[in-house]
This record gives structure tokens, sequence and C-alpha cells, in this order.
């Protein structure tokens, strides 16, 4: 809705230049403020949202999660 009244305002090569800009920087946003959360459980990255911690890039190893997982006891099977 904003862009022909801002085209007309600094022209339409400055209203690329101003989306080019907004990309840029959510680009930046998400490569520096968004942790990394491929191969770990939904457990770490509940902790991870948690804690705070983990923003800086380091590591959550499995045995930080060991409390979150409950003992399974082995079952009589049926039969």
């Amino acid at each position: 809705m904003s862009f022909l009244s801002m085209a007309r305002a600094i022209s339409v090569a400055g209203m690329f230049f101003v989306f080019a800009a907004i990309s840029t920087i959510s680009v930046l946003f998400v490569y520096f403020c968004v942790p990394e959360t491929k191969g770990k459980t939904l457990e770490q990255i509940e902790m991870m949202f948690e804690s705070g911690d983990e923003w800086g890039g380091g590591e959550i190893e499995l045995e930080d999660t060991q409390h979150l997982i409950p003992s399974i006891k082995k079952s009589v099977p049926l039969g």
C-alpha cells in the first residue's frame, strides 16, 4: 500500500534500495540472532529458549536433557 506514495517521494529505484536494505538487515538478524536448531530434539530447543544461554552459539549436550526424558520400564509382552 505504501509503495506508490513512497515511489513518488523518492523514486521507484529508491524504493527498491529501501527494500534491499530491509532485506539485508533481516538476513543479518536471522544469521546472527536466531540460534541453529538443526539436529536438536524438541527438548533441547525448549531448554535453549528457556535458558537464553545458548544464543551465543554454544551446544547443548545430550546429558543436559536426560532429566526431561522419563525412564522407560520394560513392559510385559501381551499375548
